[in-house]
């Protein structure tokens, strides 16, 4: 903590640590330790053997994750939900007004209206946004949930495979695997995340929201 580094750009985005300038480390650099518990939520920290990410292991029940989701969830690529940016997320998890995704569709808008940053027209339209959103076509729900490995080409794939959320969410790993550009790792992760049963729940309730979870599969 304290180095300076030398990076460059490695594949399309990621950036990729060359080498470390010991020249210019400071008197009082220290070592990273990587944190045993989440400082947000204080869930144990868990690191896959064949990953080099450590994650918090609460998922949304960490405030911390349920903010990232939910802002990904909003995003344009996502259910595009023009107005939900972070100041606001902040605010609906802080209070309380939000645990999950359902939560978004039934806000009260005059507690959203009261929020920082807000007002009666500002949270008229964010709220129009959000039912506007239940209308998103299945590849960018599938996107928008937030399954590991499964971004917007991954859940354009699925959804013209199965044509069916249910479908999907039943799959098991070998059938999911039929879909292009699904290996065994999407597909354990897949399976994974529709066989948490407060994920199940998540479903049904967007299900009784008027999400449409059908895709028209080309023949």
């Amino acid at each position: 903590i304290g180095d300076t580094v030398v990076v460059r750009r490695a594949g399309d985005v990621i950036p990729e640590v060359v080498r470390v300038l010991i020249e210019r480390r400071p008197v009082d650099a220290r070592s990273f330790v990587m944190p045993q518990t989440c400082p947000s939520c204080g869930a144990a920290v868990r690191r896959d053997e064949d990953e080099a990410v450590a994650r918090c292991t609460a998922g949304l029940y960490c405030p911390a994750q349920r903010k990232q989701a939910l802002l990904h969830f909003a995003s344009r690529r996502a259910m595009d939900i023009d107005g939900l940016g972070e100041k606001i997320v902040d605010q609906l998890v802080d209070s309380g007004m939000v645990k999950d995704f359902a939560d978004l569709y039934h806000l009260d808008l005059e507690k959203v209206a009261a929020l920082e940053r807000m007002g009666e027209k500002s949270a008229e339209k964010l709220l129009a946004n959000v039912d506007r959103s239940r209308k998103a076509p299945l590849p960018r729900i599938l996107n928008g949930l937030g399954i590991p490995f499964v971004g917007e080409r991954t859940a354009q794939f699925l959804a013209e495979a199965f044509g069916d959320l249910e479908k999907i969410a039943t799959a098991d790993e070998d059938e999911l695997q039929k879909a292009e550009e699904v290996g065994p790792k999407v597909a354990h992760s897949i399976r994974k995340f529709f066989a948490e049963p407060h994920n199940h729940k998540l479903i049904e309730r967007l299900r009784q929201e008027g999400f449409g979870f059908t895709h028209e599969v080309k023949k």
